[in-house]
This record gives structure tokens, sequence and C-alpha cells, in this order.
């Protein structure tokens, strides 16, 4: 029979949450140390109620969760977004007007500023890589992040941090830009502030904390190249608005 991994670290898991379902190790156990989605219960709650040895689910589990698995979006909008974002790729592959209206254009911004919502939702079509490496990056990360403060807020952090990149690239450039990513380095922000030391493996092979990676990113990514000037048809000044929106969004929450 294969054991059971702690959702966090990956070790043998003892415990599993009544309230989020994640498996947990002893050290993980705690509600500060896993990204649950009541954490106000646990205040409320006695300590023993609060988990319970690692089962197989009851009967009447296993119903309520399949009467519940055509809601699969539902307090899921990491995963509804990420559907929405693919969605538009495959339209901007058919529509060919499709980009056209919806693009982020500096200079028309007070023209149409929906764009500032809608350029989002857009990758460039003639690089494949765009699209799936924001995917891939919005996968891993943007669930921890919903699960870690809640739907609401979750969704609140992104939208704004994908239109303070907007703003931050309008006042920096007058080029077209459109994409998920400022957005998504608002995500990363946030994280880095609530949860700093969650371990990453950096380019799936070096471990290091959530905050040394953001950092590292930034810097080589973002902060040399606009330095040295590099004209790479990278929108920068965009990722680092984000991210600037995420770590104060994650400083606001920490704080309350």
């Amino acid at each position: 029979m294969a054991r059971t991994q702690c959702t966090v670290c990956g070790k043998q898991a003892l415990y599993r949450c009544k309230y989020c379902g994640d498996a947990l190790c002893k050290e993980h156990l705690a509600p500060e140390m896993h990204w649950c989605v009541a954490p106000d219960k646990y205040k409320r709650a006695p300590e023993e109620e609060e988990t319970a040895p690692m089962a197989k689910p009851t009967e009447k589990r296993q119903k309520k969760y399949d009467t519940n698995i055509s809601g699969i979006f539902s307090h899921n909008y990491s995963y509804l977004l990420l559907f929405l974002i693919s969605i538009s790729f495959v339209l901007q592959l058919l529509i060919p007007r499709y980009t056209g209206q919806l693009i982020l254009i500096p200079a028309l911004v007070m023209e149409r500023p929906w764009t500032l919502v809608t350029h989002i939702f857009l990758h460039s079509t003639r690089r494949f890589d765009h699209f799936l490496i924001n995917m891939f990056v919005f996968f891993l990360f943007a669930p921890m992040l919903e699960r870690k403060i809640g739907s609401s807020k979750f969704l609140l952090i992104f939208f704004l941090a994908g239109i303070f990149a907007g703003i931050g690239w309008s006042l920096t450039s007058a080029n077209p830009v459109l994409g998920a990513s400022g957005a998504i380095c608002g995500i990363l922000g946030a994280l880095a502030v609530l949860m700093p030391k969650m371990k990453v493996y950096l380019f799936l092979l070096i471990p290091m904390e959530l905050w040394m990676v953001v950092i590292l990113f930034a810097l080589f990514f973002d902060v040399l190249p606009i330095i040295m000037g590099s004209p790479d048809g990278i929108a920068h000044t965009a990722h680092l608005s984000g991210l600037l929106f995420g770590l104060l969004a994650g400083l606001r929450l920490r704080k309350t």
C-alpha cells in the first residue's frame, strides 16, 4: 500500500485536516503551518477536533464528494481562470481580430480602459512558450494563494496586480502589451510575503525558499535587463509593477 504524503513537505502523513482535507505530518499539523481554507475555525475549535487520524473516507463523505464533482470550479477560481485564459488563447488562434480588440495599447488606454483587464487573458501567438510558462507557473502557485487567503481576496489580488502591471507599463512604454505575467508576479509577491519559507525547486533542481526565488527572478529577469537596456520584447516594468502590488497586498494581508 502506498503511503500517504504530507501535502506540504512530502513526508509520511499521519493526520488529515477536517476543514481543507490536507494530509499532514506532525510538523505541519498546526494551522499556521499549512494553507488551510478555514483558519478561523481552528481558533474556535479545540485542538483534538481540528484534525483526524488518516483513515479511509466514509461512505457518507464519499457520496458528498461524488455529488459535488460537477462543481469543480466552485471556490477554485484559480482553475477557472486557468481555463478561461486557455480558452482565450485558442480564440486568439481562431479569430484574427480577437487580439487587436483586447490588447492594451498605452496611447489608447483612456479610450479603451477595459483593456487594462482584458490584456491579462491574452498571450503572444508567435511564442507558445509565453503561454505555456505563464500557465505552468500559474498552475503551481495560484491555487496555493487561493487556499491561503480565500477565493475573493485571491481574485482581487490577481486582477488588481494585472491592472497595476498594465498601468506601470503604460507609464514607461508606448508599445502594446499582453499577457498574464504581471498578474502572476502579483501572486508570487503575495505568496512570498505570506509563505516566505515555502520550499521551491529552482529549475526543478535547486531547493530554495520562495522569497529567495522571487528576488532572484526579479533581479535577473527584469531589473538587470532594464539596466542593460536589452530590447528583448518582454514587459519588464509590467512584471515589476505587478510584483510590487503583490508584495504590498501580502504585507496588508499579513497585518490583518
